[in-house]
Order: structure tokens, then sequence, then C-alpha cells
């Protein structure tokens, strides 16, 4: 038997049941207690455990039969792996594809502002007389920014601010890492010293990244009926600052993001997870998603991907299982912590 500890929602579970290889007999948890665990793991083989839970010694030593500890995510600090090593309990990691998916999304939202890339390529796509007459290029015969576009930046020394700091937004530090950026991130309980220090990451308050980044990336889950981005939280970040969102919709309120924007507070702003979706044929988004001069990116909820339809959605859940089959196989563990 196979213990799944999760804390995803019914139709995860489902799927990642479903993707189950035949051969392996899975018992499915979701955000089980301590005792809860210690009274299943006796009889385990195998431990899957999503996203973050502390798996501790008195785990370890409970798992009598335990031939494999599999970390869903990249958050492996509460994993007792001096207490697997001595019981001689391979554990391993594994990144999740479709956070990754969204991390990427993210840095392509933030260059993308910050290059004002729909503003270039109208610029290219409008063909105009700018006063300077084309020329065929060679090495020394050229037009460096014949259009004399401004307020292009680049990430290098610039402060991002996540909100909802979690597998996503690890991702994310790990990939704008080599910008040279800053990180602040706040979320309901600060990570342990020792994953600020791998990620690079800085705890703050919601009011210090308010005041400091240049950037705020929200991935905030719904948090009720109000909104809580409202037009007080646009108005104290910093001018001249950009958002992204990529979270749940219902959180931010977008007429005072579009009024900010407007306004010049902000640069410019970008959303994947939309109050209504698809949008209404009146929706005050749709102005600025028909201009291109403006500095907005606006995508279809799909940050993860393109379409997944539920057989696709089965099938990434089955790779939950790559190691456990790795290991019955005789093959060699990805991702091995021990």
């Amino acid at each position: 038997m196979n213990d799944y500890l999760t804390q995803r929602g019914l139709q995860q579970q489902q799927w990642a049941l479903e993707g189950a290889p035949a051969e392996l007999e899975i018992v499915m948890r979701r955000e089980p207690s301590k005792a809860e665990v210690l009274e299943l793991l006796p009889e385990m083989d195998f431990l899957i455990t999503e996203r973050s839970g502390t798996i501790d010694a008195d785990m370890v030593a409970a798992g009598k039969k335990l031939r494999l500890i599999q970390r869903l995510g990249i958050q492996t600090w509460d994993l007792d792996v001096d207490a697997a090593r001595k019981a001689n309990i391979p554990v391993c990691y594994k990144p999740v594809p479709g956070c990754v998916m969204v991390a990427e999304h993210i840095v392509m939202q933030i260059l993308g502002m910050f290059k004002k890339t729909r503003e270039m390529m109208q610029v290219v796509a409008d063909a105009k007389d700018w006063g300077r007459p084309p020329r065929k290029g060679d090495e020394d015969t050229f037009d460096y920014n014949w259009a004399g576009r401004g307020g292009i930046a680049g990430m290098q020394g610039k402060t991002i601010g996540i909100l909802g700091m979690g597998e996503i937004g690890l991702e994310l530090a790990w990939r704008v890492m080599p910008f040279g950026t800053r990180v602040l991130y706040n979320k309901r309980r600060r990570f342990p010293a020792e994953a600020e220090e791998k990620f690079r990451v800085q705890y703050a308050t919601q009011a210090e990244i308010e005041a400091q980044s240049d950037v705020i990336v929200s991935l905030l889950p719904y948090l009720g009926p109000v909104y809580p981005l409202d037009a007080a939280f646009f108005g104290r970040m910093k001018t001249g600052a950009y958002f992204s969102h990529c979270g749940s919709g219902g959180v931010v309120d977008e007429d005072a993001l579009i009024a900010a924007y407007k306004s010049g507070h902000l640069a410019g702003f970008a959303i994947d997870g939309f109050n209504w979706e698809p949008f209404r044929a009146d929706d005050p988004l749709l102005e600025l998603a028909r201009d291109p001069w403006a500095n907005v990116i606006l995508s279809p909820h799909m940050a993860a991907g393109g379409v997944v339809p539920e057989s696709a959605s089965r099938a990434a859940r089955a790779a939950d299982y790559d190691n456990l089959m790795t290991l019955l196989s005789g093959g060699e563990l990805m991702y091995r912590l021990v």
C-alpha cells in the first residue's frame, strides 16, 4: 500500500488516483493529522507528500516498510532527511510542472511590461515614416531605436514583491535570481531561514512590499467577496511600479487597477486570473486589451499551459508516481535528496 498526503481539492485528488499505475494501491488523505499519518505508515511501502507538510523522525520510524519518501514540489525543508538517511529510506522531491509553467509565465509578464513589448510590436507593425529613410543594414549601417521610444526597463537591481508565496512563488524566485533581482515575499507562515537563504528571498510585511517593490506579483487565492487588492492597495504601491496577477479571480479590484494605470501611477500591469471568465462583452479591461499602445498584458487564464482536458490532467498526475515505478524496476531515482 502507498500513502498519498495532499492539500488539493477533490477533483485533483480524483485525477491523481486515476493516474496511478495499476500496480499501486493508493490511500489518499487530505491534510491528515500526525496521528492519522502515524496510524497509516506501518503498512505503507511508499509515502507521497504533496506541497508542504512535516515528515518528522516519528513518521520515519513508524514507516517500518517504507521504501521511498516522495515530495511533490520543491519545498523540502520540513522533511527529516537525517532520520530517513539513518533508516536507509530514499527521499526525493519533484518540481510540479504546472507551477513551473506559471512561474515562467510571470517572468514573461514582467519582461513584457519592462520592455513594453506590445508597444514595440506596434511600432514595427505601423511601418510609419519616422523621418528617417530606410537603409539596408550592415555592420556600419543601422538605425538604433528609430522610433525614439523611451521608458524601457530591465530586471537587474529591481525589487520584486510576492504576495501569496508558495510553490509557484518559489519557482519564480528561482528563475528571477539570475537577473540580479531582490525578492521580498509575504505569506501567513514565514519560511525557515534555510529556505530563505536557498531561494534568496526576504520576508517582508505587505506594507514593506507595497512601499519597496518595483513589481508586485500576486499569487493570492480567493479570500472572500471583498477585494483584498483594492484602490487603497494600488495607491500605496510605488509610482511607476508594475503589477502582475496569476492568482485567483475575485482578488483584484480590476476597476481600481485600471484607474491606477490610466492615472500614470502604475507603469503597467498583467493579469491571468480574472473576476469574470470568459470576459463579458462590456468588460472594462477590453479597452486596454484592444489598445496596442497600452503596457498591459492579459492572458485567458492559461499560465499553466494550453487546453488541458481531463485525460491530459490524469496523465500529468500519473507523473507523480514516476519515481515509485522507477524504484520498482530498479532504475535510478530522480531529484534524490537522500
